[in-house]
């Protein structure tokens, strides 16, 4: 089925990217103007410390945090000092204060800062250009012996740059030598006048922005099978007609500016299927569900039935269930970016034949996603352990934002148990002595709990303790709040 690119980017706070194939949403990316996306850009940047229990450096390239380079991922080209013979340490090898050139690998996510690499790549339509390294290597998707060999013999025919890496990408496989060449062209170019800016400046300074995500989509998604791209902001239009223009001039390819009155997503319903996609639960056909659960270290995700028993016995209703819970967890995990680790929980199947097509359906639906992913047997228990790289800032992450109240745990203590603590603590600090008066002051269903049901105990609390206690009830207190100050029976000189 032939796929559609749509982006709205009329509202510059917020630019969303959807592919549709036909009316399913199979891809969706967002880009908030309050969260600057920095992986792909390019910066010179300087040594600000040197971690050698990290075997890593820390860097000011711009960005208010610093950025994180582990010893991997420098370049020995880089190196200052080198013994034959040993493995290379962060510490002997690079100084602080010196000046390198470094492309983000990862955006800064929570309190770390972004991730960086020395080994710099540019993506163009065709191919991704790697200065500085010399092997050439094909796109894993592409699978065909024939297309990597004429693949192979076309790219090494061509007049490449000294010094220089290649990957040949997924959307390269049928074509012709001409458009390999100008791809490799306006790449070479590209590079020449990030080398030219990098001696112009002195760290830390930027040297090359990553194209914006209307141009970055067409770059990177738009393959022989999407049959049409709408843009809804003419200068987002113009900058994608722009690009395809110098990587693709010979190319036909079928872009328009949507100018209808009818917002982009609303004509092709599918701002429904967006709102879902922070949802807890994901439905199958068969009625059954995805519960999908993020923590810290994993995300897990659990296979049920629901109500779905079409199935002569439960054997069958599990498979059914599993092989359509394959297809939506594939969906769901390039819908939300989910990366790490995730556990994927199947429901019990006693047959081997059956956990074995299961797998088999979790993988090929894996398949096309471009995030780079690996992947379990199913457990004995119906568990599939996998991994899956993460290419952005995650949606649920771009529009949320922690919760003051709870921390972000989505949970609160009770009123009941809020009076309590508030109680011990009244207790505690009175035992301390020297205190004249305390004041309590709480949310007002907690504090009507201590007013009402522990009427008897604070007048003994105050008798023991010596010490006037009052209680107030705040409605501007958050639930949990408490604040509890005291007078003491002598100021403190």
């Amino acid at each position: 089925m032939k796929k559609k690119i749509l982006i709205n980017a009329s509202y510059p706070e917020e630019k969303r990217v959807v592919i549709v194939e036909g009316d399913i949403l199979v891809d969706f990316y967002v880009e908030v103007a309050s969260r600057e996306h920095l992986k792909g850009n390019i910066y010179k940047g300087i040594i600000t410390r040197i971690e050698p229990g990290l075997q890593a450096a820390f860097l000011d390239f711009g960005p208010k945090k610093h950025g994180f380079l582990q010893i991997r991922e420098i370049n020995p080209e880089y190196f200052q000092n080198r013994e034959e013979g040993k493995g290379p340490r962060v510490q002997d090898v690079l100084t602080k204060g010196q000046e390198l050139i470094v492309q983000v690998e990862k955006d800064e996510r929570d309190t770390k800062g972004a991730s960086l690499t020395t080994y710099i790549s540019l993506p163009g339509r065709y191919i991704v250009m790697m200065p500085g390294q010399k092997r050439v290597g094909i796109s894993r998707k592409i699978e065909c012996r024939e297309d990597r060999d004429r693949l192979k013999e076309i790219f090494s025919a061509l007049k490449l740059p000294e010094n220089m890496g290649f990957i040949l990408r997924t959307a390269c496989s049928d074509k012709t030598a001409e458009e390999l060449s100008n791809d490799l062209k306006y790449l070479t170019k590209l590079w020449t006048k990030i080398q030219a800016e990098s001696k112009k400046v002195s760290a830390p300074a930027l040297i090359y922005k990553e194209q914006d995500i209307a141009v970055r989509t067409v770059r990177d998604y738009l393959t022989s099978d999407v049959s049409e791209v709408l843009v809804d902001d003419e200068e987002a239009y113009k900058n994608v007609k722009e690009f395809l223009r110098k990587t693709t001039p010979w190319r036909r390819i079928n872009i328009k500016y949507y100018k209808e009155k009818k917002p982009i997503f609303s004509k092709h319903s599918i701002e429904a299927q967006i709102a879902k996609i922070h949802e807890r639960n994901a439905y199958l056909p068969s009625r059954g569900y995805l519960a999908i659960d993020r923590t810290e270290a994993l995300t897990a995700i659990d296979v049920n039935s629901g109500r779905s028993r079409k199935e002569e016995n439960v054997e069958s209703t599990a498979l059914r269930t599993n092989l359509e819970a394959a297809d939506e967890i594939a969906r769901q995990l390039r819908l939300r970016d989910i990366g790490g680790l995730v556990v994927i929980d199947f429901i019990d199947m006693e047959s081997s034949k059956n956990r074995r097509e299961v797998e088999n359906k979790l993988k090929n639906a894996l398949s096309s996603d471009k995030a780079h992913t690996e992947i379990s047997g199913i457990s004995k228990f119906g568990i599939v352990e996998m991994t899956r790289e993460r290419l952005r800032v995650a949606y649920f992450e771009s529009i949320n934002k922690g919760c003051p109240v709870c921390g972000g745990a989505g949970i609160v203590k009770t009123e009941e148990t809020v009076a309590i603590s508030a109680l011990r603590e009244i207790h505690t600090r009175g035992s301390m002595g020297g205190i004249k008066s305390i004041t309590c002051s709480l949310p007002v269903e907690s504090a009507n709990y201590l007013m009402n049901k522990k009427r008897q105990e604070i007048p003994l609390l105050e008798k023991k303790l010596d010490t006037q206690i009052t209680i107030l009830g705040d409605r501007n207190l958050q639930p949990g709040q408490v604040v509890i100050e005291t007078e003491d029976l002598q100021p403190k000189q």
